[in-house]
């Protein structure tokens, strides 16, 4: 590892580091600003599939809110069935979230640590720990346990720029293709 990286333990490094619900409410069937996601929700960088979600009262939102409070930035982990897909938060929705969502916000820059989380090395090692028997978890303590690598800020910059930009190429190379 470069000399001026450190591992470290990802809760030492976390402002915030909370799931969802482990009891969500049942919501209501009228579709509402108010919404509540589970971890299919997270797919693809983003939060998707609005058609599948738990709608809320603005009352059932406000008590739900307050366990996980998502603030633009924040990285949504899915740590519950489908593990490790995760997303940076926009702000854009009223959203709240079941246990199989998990919430932070570090002390690093956060697009680095998505894109840490999205690497093989993080994969497998969720994999790895996992527990569970009906559905494989990778739960709270666990992931403030594991380690991350973290360079200078200015490193941990470069590093998504440049993998923003390979991205950039790919999707303009898969859009050529279709």
């Amino acid at each position: 590892m470069p000399a001026k990286w450190q591992w470290t333990k990802l809760g030492r490094i976390c402002d915030k580091l909370v799931d969802g619900d482990h009891n969500p409410p049942k919501g209501i069937e009228e579709k509402t600003e108010y919404i509540m996601v589970s971890s299919r929700n997270i797919n693809h960088n983003t939060v998707e599939d609005l058609e599948n979600v738990r709608y809320l009262t603005k009352e059932m939102f406000d008590s739900e809110n307050l366990r996980t409070n998502a603030t633009t930035g924040d990285i949504l982990f899915t740590s519950v069935g489908s593990l490790g897909r995760s997303c940076i938060y926009d702000g854009r929705m009223n959203i709240c979230f079941q246990r199989s969502v998990s919430i932070l916000n570090t002390k690093v820059y956060n697009k680095y640590v998505k894109f840490f989380f999205d690497s093989n090395f993080y994969q497998n090692y969720v994999a790895e720990h996992a527990t569970g028997t009906a559905q494989m978890g990778f739960y709270l303590q666990e992931m403030a346990e594991s380690f991350i690598a973290i360079p200078p800020i200015s490193e941990q910059k470069r590093i998504v720029t440049r993998i923003e930009e390979i991205f950039y190429v790919l999707d303009n190379i898969q859009s050529n293709l279709v």
